[in-house]
């Protein structure tokens, strides 16, 4: 099954359970900007007709929407994706009935499934080898929103598909947030994500020297200071899994518009949330406090109009690589503001091509 934008809201919302599915995969405010009295209409007509309440052309909700929907048919119809629940040691996937549950049961990885892994091997002909059927680099996409919410619809989905398409297997990590996210939750979240990449390279076909983690905003400082820590519970046994730094931590990394300092012009909800309140904890999670010799490759980038997180924090990562003599570039565009993800419709768009540029 593919959902089109000649589907209407109400087709899309017939598909059993998607309203809650979308609740995650999308988000609540978004749906809510949909007229109800308008839902009967294709979804290529209601981008025609409804607003943003920030000016923008309401195609780009609607685009993300068609992201969302497809997204949850791939997972739970055509059996191309799969949400990995990563903290069940049955190796069971994720479902609502463990979402209900809390806590770690709403920790799960979008990954390709066996039968993506089989269909795409299936293109290469017999006595051929494509150029793109070694090891691959792998990514693992962590979406911003604050540490209150994985925001998968901007930053998730359409980045997934992009880095799909640049060579790259794919991942998107939900991590645990708000009352359940205070640190080292959503930390511990990504090093296990990071460990079973490693542990499946040969399943999905991945260097495993070559992962990559990449960040947006709060899923920026997420991915910044995982790959700067070593907590104490790493070096102990966690859900039956031993953790060990070389096994959970990332190859390179990808900054976007992060959050960095919980000191100097933070970002005051990403603090509060990942901290609970704990001001003890702010400077050992400021990121810059966290970079030594061996930090991974990086490339940082934000733009200069952003009025949510200041600009200043991906300087200061920057300037805190360069003091250690880690590679790294730091890419400032004039616009795009906060939140803009792929950024094509932005000044920043050129971002995505330079990141790629940069890790070849």
């Amino acid at each position: 099954m593919r959902f089109t934008k000649y589907n209407s809201m109400e087709d899309i919302l017939d598909y059993p359970k998607m309203g809650e599915y979308l609740r995650i995969f999308y988000s609540e405010y978004l749906l809510e900007m949909y007229p109800e009295d308008m839902r009967s209409l294709p979804v290529a007509r209601l981008e025609q007709v409804a607003h943003t309440p920030w000016g923008e052309p309401f195609s780009i909700v609607a685009d993300q929407l068609m992201d969302a929907v497809n997204l949850v048919a791939d997972i739970f119809e055509n059996h191309v994706r799969r949400a990995v629940s990563l903290w069940d040691t049955d190796g069971g996937d994720w479902n609502l009935e463990k979402e209900a549950r809390g806590g770690k049961n709403q920790v799960f990885l979008i990954a390709p499934s066996e039968k993506m892994l089989r269909e795409e091997a299936g293109k290469v002909p017999d006595g051929f080898i494509a150029a793109d059927t070694g090891s691959k680099p792998a990514v693992i996409i962590c979406p911003g929103g604050g540490y209150e919410s994985v925001c998968f619809s901007g930053e998730g989905t359409p980045v997934m598909h992009y880095m799909e398409a640049q060579g790259y297997r794919a991942f998107i990590l939900r991590y645990r947030t708000g009352t359940d996210g205070t640190y080292p939750a959503p930390q511990e979240d990504l090093s296990l994500a990071v460990r079973y990449a490693r542990e499946h390279a040969d399943e999905y076909g991945i260097d495993p020297h070559n992962i990559m983690t990449m960040g947006f905003s709060a899923g920026g400082h997420l991915c910044a200071s995982q790959a700067g820590l070593t907590l104490p519970d790493y070096q102990g046994t966690l859900q039956n899994r031993v953790f060990t730094p070389k096994l959970s931590h990332p190859d390179k990394v990808c900054l976007c518009y992060p959050v960095i300092s919980f000191i100097h012009e933070p970002h005051e909800g990403s603090a509060a949330a990942l901290t609970g309140g704990d001001n003890m904890l702010r400077e050992q999670l400021s990121v810059e406090n966290l970079i030594t010799a061996d930090y991974p490759s990086t490339f940082v980038w934000t733009c200069a109009d952003d009025d949510c997180v200041p600009p200043s924090n991906a300087v200061r990562m920057a300037k805190a690589l360069e003091a250690v003599g880690v590679r790294h570039e730091l890419h400032a565009y004039g616009s795009g503001g906060h939140g803009c993800a792929l950024a094509f419709s932005k000044e920043a768009c050129g971002w995505s091509q330079a990141m790629i540029k940069f890790f070849r």
